[in-house]
């Protein structure tokens, strides 16, 4: 699929496909295997923070996540090419991070689900924030607690758990997950569904709709959602990838989506409506990180304060579809940029209401565990 596919502008994002499931990447790895990867002992590197920058940056990142024309920009201005490498999912950058052959990466891009997992192994820089202009970042990103302080990561862009749906299939709005999963069982809906295959955004809600926390120290909470959600199961068509095709054209009728994943359908079919659903819904935030052990900690010091320059967080932005971390952003987007305001999760988003999850890996098993039963009982 070409770079335009994969990102957030006027197409399914394949790219944020792959970079959204990212624990449903977990979930398709036995339960075994991700322990071993939580209590694997990290490496001590023995690179240090140069003294003088070099003529390399190394950075780890998801696929085509930058603009193109900001990196070109960046290498013109400081004689740079940054050398991208990516992965596809949290997992793979943790594994790579607290391997043997994981040093020589300067900038990471965990997501906010990950930054204390891959933080409390000591494997990222903490980050000085006299050297990084934050002032001019949305106070509401900063100080979450994936990561209070930011002592480890700042911001680079973020997005929602939300619903698409029609409206005329589900005969009324959507305004909360209990009206998402009473809408998934009417005649017209049922069998027309789409849920993620991310465990904790198919748990996540069944735990809301409780008044609970997704993210609980309580296994038995978790466990609680299996019966309910396994039931729920027969009226889910997919877990596959968002298809906006199908979600414009009436196949699926009612989607568990991001905001870029929502707004591409409804460019297809303006009827479609977009909400993120009460009393709670996760904000997912990747962030900058430096790896521990930069080659070079001066130079990615350099990149960081370039990407947060208010011109390449808007450039930034209308490349990817999703938005970044500038306060006033939404002021600053061309006018040209369709359907503008469902970047930004649409106008009446209450960011109080909503929750980041942490994986913790002595409760995320049995995420995977319910999410494998959901899926069988589905038989998707």
């Amino acid at each position: 699929m070409s770079p335009s596919a994969r990102r957030g502008v006027d197409s399914p994002l394949a790219r944020s496909v792959t970079r959204r499931t990212v624990l449903g990447a977990a979930a398709l790895t036995p339960v075994a295997a991700f322990l071993a990867a939580c209590s694997a002992s990290g490496s001590e590197s023995s690179g240090t923070a140069s003294a003088k920058l070099t003529n390399q940056l190394n950075i780890y990142t998801w696929p085509d996540y930058f603009s193109k024309a900001d990196l070109s920009a960046y290498a013109k201005k400081y004689g740079v090419t940054p050398k991208i490498s990516t992965y596809t999912d949290n997992n793979t950058l943790y594994t790579k991070l607290n391997s043997a052959g994981g040093a020589g990466y300067d900038i990471v891009v965990p997501s906010s689900s990950w930054i204390k997992q891959i933080s409390d192994k000591g494997l990222l820089e903490e980050l000085d924030h006299d050297r990084l202009d934050l002032k001019n970042l949305d106070q509401s990103l900063l100080n979450r607690n994936y990561d209070p302080h930011n002592k480890y990561s700042i911001p680079k862009d973020w997005g929602l758990l939300g619903v698409v749906y029609d409206p005329d299939a589900t005969g009324g709005e959507i305004k909360t997950w209990q009206d998402f999963f009473d809408a998934g069982a009417k005649p017209g809906v049922s069998g027309r569904i789409r849920m993620t295959s991310a465990a904790e955004e198919t748990v996540g809600p069944a735990l809301w709709i409780q008044g609970k926390d997704w993210n609980t120290k309580k296994v038995s909470d978790i466990e609680g959602t299996a019966d309910f959600l396994t039931g729920f199961a027969k009226h889910v068509k997919t877990f596959s990838a968002f298809d906006a095709n199908a979600m414009a054209s009436g196949a699926i009728v009612m989607a568990q989506a991001n905001q870029a994943y929502a707004r591409n359908a409804i460019l297809l079919n303006p009827k479609l409506k977009w909400v993120v659903p009460g009393p709670t819904s996760e904000l997912w935030v990747d962030s900058f990180s430096i790896a521990k052990g930069a080659p070079d900690v001066d130079r990615a010091y350099q990149f960081l304060q370039y990407q947060l320059t208010p011109s390449v967080q808007v450039n930034e932005t209308v490349y990817l579809g999703y938005p970044a971390s500038l306060n006033g952003l939404k002021g600053k987007l061309p006018s040209s940029v369709k359907q503008s305001e469902l970047i930004f999760g649409g106008p009446d988003l209450d960011f109080d209401k909503l929750s980041s999850f942490i994986v913790n890996p002595d409760t995320y098993p049995t995420f995977q565990d319910i999410q494998n039963k959901v899926q069988a009982a589905a038989g998707a």
